[in-house]
């Protein structure tokens, strides 16, 4: 391939997670709910239990991994605000930040070496390098 708008949708596929429209309201308010909760100073525990909106545990827990990690990409990655300030401003655990922000990077990573293959003609296969 050679410039144009196929490189740019070969390094940019998103995948579709395929959430219902119900799915997204959930999300969305949950998100809502999370970003209420820690700006009025609740525990991460409480901010857990007051998401009583996401039924499923699975579903939860993708939520507040997002939560964490746009949390971790605004401040820590964009804005340089260190891991400890954000912990303390937040009430996030640290070490929830630190795992996270360490399989940030490997996603990116692998996404990285995705993206090599795919453009060099390649099924974006991370595993086979």
């Amino acid at each position: 391939m050679s410039g144009g708008t196929d490189d740019y949708q070969l390094r940019f596929r998103v995948a579709d997670p395929g959430y219902s429209e119900e799915d997204n309201r959930i999300y969305d308010q949950a998100m809502a709910a999370i970003g209420k909760a820690i700006a009025a100073k609740t525990a991460w525990n409480k901010v857990i239990d007051g998401l009583t909106m996401v039924a499923d545990e699975g579903f939860r827990n993708v939520i507040l991994d997002d939560y964490v990690k746009i949390t971790l990409a605004t401040r820590h990655f964009q804005n340089s605000e260190g891991l400890k300030n954000i912990a303390k401003t937040t009430g996030i655990p640290m070490d929830l930040l630190v795992r996270s922000k360490q399989e940030m990077i490997r996603e990116v990573e692998e996404a990285s070496v995705a993206a090599y293959h795919l453009t060099q003609g390649g099924e974006g296969d991370t595993k086979s390098h």
